[in-house]
């Protein structure tokens, strides 16, 4: 076989995300799969997209021979972990990989790998460095193990992953999600998705209506794009960003942050050091611990505690009412109303 395009000889050592034709040979590549990816990627391609290129073209197994070698290599990035994830939310749109409806799989082991396409599917992996996607409606997964990774794409889907490291992406409405474990990350597109995550470093981005989520342990990260958004946060340190009507939150440990954009806002922070600022209308914040801190929008209302040496007080604070501005930040000091 000929070809006339130039083939990429050389592996950039310092780029684990790109994949090249002297790599693949290193890593032991069948000769099938070798003429494969001269024809497709001449000067090689990223991780992400030669994944791509192989669920398109139906090399399943090479697909998942290539994510086994992958991820072996030393000081894997995050940048080739988002591709990975991607790839494998892009290989479920549209693609047959596990054909039909009402689809049900059970993996046990190590570096499980799985794509269903079509609705009803169910799956539940136990293991680690497991990944799935899924593209359909009503797709339900279970994860038990470290470093899972999956992309869903359809309505109504469902997941629990218990283990380390766990990432997730959902598209679609009506998502599902319970995180068991530390470092998961999920991001959530679509209508009425709900989360649950317990662990520490938990990151979340929610963009659709009426998300719902939960967040049990320290360092926790949410943001929120939509209307109606409703979440609550246990654990040291959490931050979140809301944008959109509506929102409400509750916040339990030290030094929370949280961000609210939209009208209507709800809050209540349970712990040290919290800080809330509101850009929206009508916002109510409740402080329940020392060293609060707010900015209020116009019409929001909160109220901030302090302890006079003997007990807590709370000292309330009116947008517009004894001097307190719409975007200024307000703490308490000796019982009184100070600009932070």
């Amino acid at each position: 076989m000929t070809h006339t395009q130039v083939e990429q000889q050389t592996a950039p050592e310092n780029n684990p995300a790109q994949i090249t034709l002297l790599k693949i040979r290193e890593w032991g590549a069948c000769s099938d799969g070798r003429d494969w990816f001269r024809e497709k990627f001449p000067q090689g391609g990223t991780y992400g997209d030669v994944m791509t290129g192989l669920y398109a073209d139906k090399r399943y197994g090479d697909a998942w021979w290539l994510a086994d070698k992958a991820f072996d290599v030393k000081n894997i990035s995050a940048d080739f972990i988002e591709s990975d994830v991607s790839s494998i939310i892009a290989a479920t749109e549209g693609v047959d990989v596990d054909p039909g409806n009402d689809a049900q799989a059970g993996f046990s082991g190590n570096d499980a790998q799985a794509g269903f396409s079509g609705n009803y599917a169910q799956a539940g992996f136990s293991g680690d460095d497991a990944q799935a996607g899924f593209s359909g409606n009503d797709a339900q997964a279970g994860f038990s193990g470290n470093y899972a990774q999956a992309g869903f794409s359809g309505d109504d889907a469902r997941a629990g992953f218990s283990g380390y490291g766990a990432r997730a992406a959902f598209s679609g409405n009506g998502a599902q999600a319970a995180f068991s474990g530390n470092g998961a990350q999920a991001a959530f597109s679509g209508d009425g998705a709900r989360a649950g995550f317990s662990g520490y470093s938990a990151q979340a981005g929610f963009s659709g209506n009426y998300a719902r989520a939960g967040f049990s342990g320290n360092y926790a990260q949410a943001a929120f794009s939509g209307d109606g958004a409703r979440a609550g946060f246990s654990g040291n340190y959490a931050q979140a960003g809301f944008s959109g009507d509506d929102a409400r939150a509750g916040f339990s440990g030290y030094g929370a942050r949280a961000a609210f954009s939209g009208d209507d806002a709800r809050a209540g922070f349970s712990g040290y050091g919290a800080r809330a600022e509101c850009t929206g209308e009508n916002a109510t914040i409740v402080f329940a611990g020392l060293d609060g801190s707010v900015i209020l929008g116009k019409g929001g209302a909160a109220n901030l505690m302090w302890n006079d040496g003997t007990r807590d007080r709370f000292v309330h604070l009116y947008e517009g009412e004894d001097g307190i501005e719409a975007g200024v930040l307000y703490t308490v000091k000796d019982g009184k109303v100070v600009r932070a």
